[in-house]
């Protein structure tokens, strides 16, 4: 299979490769207490090893704590394309598969998610298909046909398990979600293109909460949709624009305890979060620090200390920059990716 090269665009698919536009420093009008409390960033800048290269999602398995990374790095160093393992706490557990189109390996990896297994599930956009690793990154097999008709799909990007362990999967360019086994038979799907409910404009992020109602990143139509588990729409969260409780190009969602509701808002630099009946609670605009991980690399080399204090711009170093992924850990933790950044940064919810 030959594997077309593509330009990404903020009118496609800006989030999933090419270059992010300059941040401005954010002004935080809001008043009252945020919800949620900073705790640490996760990550670094490195080709292989301890830190990402463009990470593009994240899935944490609430058994064992190990957290996966997709590195989708760059489509002309595919041999830096890999995923991560490691913990919350920073703690690197090794990583697995490579850039190819052989068994096992990845090209355009778009989202990840867990079985009730262990096994983890990452869709490939370029590759059209879902590729399978058990929780030690052993490849166990793949499944995907290209395509419009029921079980085929254009683009695979979010996934999620239901509580009964079948895999919905949003099918971007075919503007809809689909029900699969967890070894790819069709059972069913819903939506269709266009901007009323039920209807997408190039879906991206998708979770399930513990009600297995269905959530979706309505991506061109810069809102949230859910619906219940047979694929009936419940309601709409957001609408285009820059103030609280609206959306520029939305990209993921994920789904606490409490049924509260956080989204990464790509295209306005911060995190969004709403009641479970919809409501605007908070919007977050970033407080990331150096992480482990990073410290330990300047600490290295005092050198790199003194480049880094002599940088152009640090005020900016805490705030989102196009965050891409959100996902909230067993210990109710929400996690938010930054492929820009290379990093994640840790919330926790206050009591």
């Amino acid at each position: 299979m030959v594997i077309e090269q593509q330009v990404f665009n903020d009118n496609y698919w800006g989030p999933a490769r090419g270059h992010a536009p300059e941040l401005e420093v954010p002004v935080d009008d809001q008043t009252g207490t945020p919800p949620l409390t900073y705790s640490h960033s996760i990550g670094r800048g490195e080709q292989t090893g301890q830190g990402f290269r463009y990470p593009v999602d994240l899935a944490v398995n609430p058994r064992t704590g190990c957290m996966y990374v997709p590195n989708r790095s760059y489509e002309y160093r595919i041999e830096l394309k890999r995923i991560t393992m490691l913990t919350v706490d920073e703690e690197f557990l090794g990583q697995f598969s490579t850039g190819g189109e052989g068994d096992g390996d990845i090209f355009g990896p778009r989202n990840i998610a867990i079985d009730g297994e262990d096994n983890v599930y990452v869709t490939d956009e370029l590759l059209q298909r879902v590729s399978i690793w058990d929780e030690d990154g052993e490849f166990l097999g793949k499944w995907g046909t290209p395509g419009s008709g029921d079980g085929e799909f254009n683009k695979p990007a979010g996934i999620a398990f239901d509580s009964e362990d079948n895999l919905f999967l949003v099918d971007a360019d075919n503007h809809r979600v689909q029900k699969f086994t967890k070894d790819g038979k069709f059972l069913a799907k819903f939506g269709s293109f266009g901007t009323g409910e039920g209807q997408f404009n190039y879906p991206w992020g998708i979770t399930i909460d513990k009600g297995d109602n269905i959530y979706v990143a309505d991506w061109r139509n810069d809102r949230i949709q859910k619906f219940d588990h047979d694929g009936n729409f419940l309601m709409e969260v957001g609408s285009s624009g820059s103030d609280h409780g609206q959306f520029k190009r939305p990209t993921d969602v994920a789904v606490d305890q409490d049924g509260d509701i956080y989204v990464s808002d790509w295209g306005n630099d911060r995190l969004q979060m709403f009641d479970s009946a919809g409501n605007h609670v908070y919007s977050f605009l970033g407080d990331g620090t150096l992480s482990k991980w990073g410290v330990a690399k300047l600490d290295s080399n005092d050198y790199m200390w003194k480049e880094r204090e002599s940088a152009w711009g640090l005020e900016r170093e805490k705030f989102f920059w196009h965050p891409i992924a959100v996902e909230v850990d067993p210990e109710g933790r929400v996690l938010v990716l930054e492929p820009f950044r290379t990093r994640i940064q840790v919330y926790n919810k206050n009591k």
